[in-house]
């Protein structure tokens, strides 16, 4: 089998047709919402602003020249900047609050915790009943933008208002009033109490190996109602449009304060004058942000895009990665700066569709696929040696960690094996008919549909190089995808599709989708991937329900030491991508780490590192840029 040839073949129909297929695919953050919204827009170039001579406290200026306004081409506007909104959970939101709004830990570029609002770590200390209680300590001489101080009470706020429950729901459920799509990480706290206003302390029931995830954004609280119930139903409302109840903008902690927004067409953020400093270790300017501020086109179009970057019309790009950026990647006049992350793209199999119910069939498929080709294709001309050729192998931890481990590959997955393919299905019971497919005697023809953000040139072409190694094998794929994000809704999330997989079968209909391709967004703690596991959960569309792996997690997240902890979370990942811990397992196929194409223009001195992550993203180090003079 020739793959070589095969990939060049398919990329060239790719850039043939770049003009059309060039749409922007899924964000994938949670796996249920995605981009590639429609609008038009339009381009501005950069403004030359001035600013005073202020490059902070112990912030070294690159050599380059102060003010100016950096500009920002994305593809997809957010509905509004509510990122717990159960209709807005983009990362894009993400991205654009980072400049404006901060928490007790922030992500790092090495997708690792650090101390944000905070002056150091938190001291955690394990108590004889079981319990742990953490003590803080903010930094000195933190303000909001409008003057006021931040201080611990505005912390306490903030874990008041996304606590506070007024009664019960339908199913007897606490019915909080902040919309949190998931307050885990808050809900063993038994204790929050206030020691002074830079001083406070958190008590846990238990320890919750998530912690540091808890309060990652604090809100000013003295723009809100000092009643629980009201200030929590008007930061519900006032977080859309970034207006305080009164009408001003909501008060920033970041390096960016908002401006405006003209939808379908730019955001606007100015500098934050009051910031204290970045104490991210990617940080290379501690002060207040050099340039002016920053404005955010929304542009659709991939190839409007590369045109904003080349003209000069924008600076920096944090997107989707798409074939045609290849342009941009071999530029002398753009610096590629993407980092792995822990975003991973995978192949989910539904475990109550009748062939991939059998392990046997699963099987079948992890060796048949060739990940390296995918690889060599699609991923090594954006990103060089930046990602693994072999692909990924695990969903916990990623391979740009130390704790990686290759369980898919070293059960011998994904590296294009025919033979030990051919031998998993006849064990399974298959047979090779006329027309050179596998057929159960019972169950018919070994034939699947595989989904996914339509309109994504480049996630397209991963499936037709993935279903032409399956028809190498005698698996018929069929490739059924649904344009943009309404994948995620219409698909492996409908309602009929959860309800067939939070009920084991029993209910909805389980015949809506059989594999379907998408990225999940993680974080420093690998722990939260656990949800898209667990039995009964709306964020699991695979129908996995293990007795075992329930218990295992828990005990993962309860254990307190870092090294017995990663490995538990190892242990965790055998039970999704290998048949090691039974015949349930193996309906997770990761693919590879899908990182965000990052990157600048000449027009910068000096750029920020953006770490790739849910709650980090472009701008969190938006001081750091810097025009070139």
């Amino acid at each position: 089998m020739n793959t070589t040839r095969r990939s060049s073949k398919l990329l060239a129909v790719a850039a043939a047709s770049a003009l059309v297929f060039a749409a922007c695919g899924s964000d994938d953050d949670s796996g249920d919402s995605g981009e590639g919204s429609e609008g038009t827009t339009e381009t501005t170039e950069a403004t030359e602003g001035t600013t005073d001579d202020t490059t902070g406290e112990g912030g070294e200026a690159a050599e380059g020249g102060d003010g100016g306004t950096l500009i920002w081409a994305h593809e997809q506007e957010p509905p509004d900047l509510h990122l717990d909104d159960p209709e807005n959970n983009l990362s894009i939101t993400s991205w654009i609050r980072s400049a404006l709004i901060e928490g007790l830990y922030g992500i790092s570029g090495s997708t690792e915790f650090y101390p944000e609002l905070l002056d150091g770590e938190a001291a955690l200390t394990e108590n004889e009943d079981g319990s742990v209680t953490v003590d803080y300590t903010l930094r000195e001489g933190l303000t909001w933008s409008d003057g006021d101080d931040l201080t611990a009470d505005d912390v306490k706020f903030t874990f008041d208002i996304q606590t506070f429950a007024d009664g019960e729901d339908e199913d007897g459920n606490p019915n909080y009033v902040y919309l949190n799509g998931d307050r885990s990480e808050l809900e063993g706290i038994t204790e929050f109490t206030v020691n002074s206003p830079t001083e406070f302390t958190i008590t846990w029931g238990s320890f919750y190996a998530g912690w540091k995830n808890a309060l990652d954004e604090v809100y000013p609280s003295h723009q809100y109602s000092d009643d629980p119930a009201t200030a929590a139903a008007e930061l519900n409302e006032t977080l859309r449009e970034w207006a305080a109840p009164d009408g001003s903008v909501i008060a920033s902690s970041g390096s960016m304060v908002f401006d405006s927004w003209q939808k379908g067409v730019q955001m606007n953020l100015v500098r934050n004058d009051s910031y204290a400093g970045s104490n991210s270790p990617d940080a290379q300017n501690d002060g207040v942000a050099f340039v002016d501020g920053v404005q955010i086109n929304f542009v659709t179009d991939t190839d409007a895009q590369i045109n904003a970057l080349k003209a000069g019309e924008a600076q920096i790009v944090m997107t989707q990665p798409q074939l045609a950026f290849e342009e941009l990647a071999s530029s002398e006049d753009f610096t590629v700066a993407t980092s792995p992350g822990p975003v991973f793209e995978h192949w989910g199999l539904n475990l109550n569709n009748v062939h991939l119910a059998k392990s046997g069939v699963r099987e079948g498929l992890a060796y048949a696929m060739d990940k390296s080709e995918v690889m060599a294709g699609l991923y090594t001309p954006l990103f060089g040696d930046t990602l693994p050729a072999e692909g990924l192998g695990n969903t916990y931890w990623l391979s740009n960690q130390s704790t990686y481990e290759n369980h898919a590959g070293d059960a011998g997955y994904g590296a294009g094996d025919i033979e030990a393919a051919a031998a998993a299905l006849e064990g399974a019971g298959y047979a090779l008919n006329g027309d050179g497919v596998y057929e159960h005697p019972e169950d018919g023809v070994l034939s699947l549909r595989v989904g996914t953000t339509g309109g994504n040139r480049l996630r397209e072409i991963q499936q037709e190089l993935i279903q032409a190694q399956m028809s190498d094998a005698g698996i018929d794929i069929v490739i059924d995808n649904v344009e943009g994000a309404a994948y995620f809704g219409e698909v492996p999330f409908s309602a009929d599709a959860i309800a067939c997989s939070t009920s084991g079968g029993a209910e909805g209909n389980c015949d809506i989708w059989d594999i379907t391709q998408f990225a999940w967004v993680g974080g420093p703690w690998p722990g939260g991937q656990t949800a898209s596991y667990r039995a009964g959960g709306e964020n699991n569309p695979y129908g996995f329900a293990n007795d075992a792996f329930e218990a295992r997690a828990d005990e993962c997240d309860a254990t307190t030491d870092d090294t017995e902890r990663a490995a538990c979370y190892n242990e965790l990942d055998t039970f999704v991508t290998t048949l090691a811990q039974g015949d349930d397992g193996l309906f997770m196929l990761p693919l590879t780490q899908k990182p965000s194409f990052y990157g600048y223009t000449d027009q910068l001195s000096q750029a920020g590192v953006a770490p790739d992550a849910q709650g980090a993203g472009p701008l969190t180090n938006a001081a750091d840029f810097q025009f070139a003079s």
